[in-house]
Parts: structure tokens; sequence; C-alpha cells
């Protein structure tokens, strides 16, 4: 049985907004599961940009990941991998 990744990244903005996840990427887009209010609510995903901002927390010695939510609007591949239109 393997052990659950450590929660390395905190999700700012959008549907997700605070939620903690663990992401093992340095770079890029990713789509983070929308927590559900019922069981009955479908599945949702919303996409969130990595960034070089990292967040303090008094519950952990290492700061979070910052991912900022990407805008439902912006097409995807829009934003500069490499993160300088941060």
């Amino acid at each position: 049985m393997s052990a659950v990744p450590s929660r390395n990244a905190i999700c700012l903005g959008g549907p997700c907004h605070g939620m903690l996840t663990h992401i093992d990427q340095d770079i890029g887009t990713l789509t983070v599961p929308v927590p559900r209010r019922s069981p009955e609510e479908p599945q949702a995903l919303a996409r969130y940009r990595i960034t070089r901002e990292r967040v303090h927390h008094p519950c952990r010695t290492e700061p979070f990941i910052a991912l900022h939510w990407a805008d439902p609007t912006e097409p995807p591949g829009s934003s500069c991998p490499c993160g300088c239109d941060d």
C-alpha cells in the first residue's frame, strides 16, 4: 500500500479556492477536481495555472505552491508555460 503524497499546493480563486492538493510538475496548467456539494452532483474540473508564488501557512513549515485559477474564458494554451506572463 502506497502512502498518500503530502499536499504541497493551494488553489487560489475559482471553484476550488483554498483547497490543498499535491502536484508534481513545476510549470503549466492542470485540472483540479471541484469538490462536490452532494454525491448526486456531477464531477467537474477547474483549470489552474502553476505559479512561482509561494503561500506560507502556520500549519506547515514549507510554503505551498500557489495555483491560480485559469479563467474559463481564457483559451487553453494562451499563457506562456514558463510563467513569464504571471
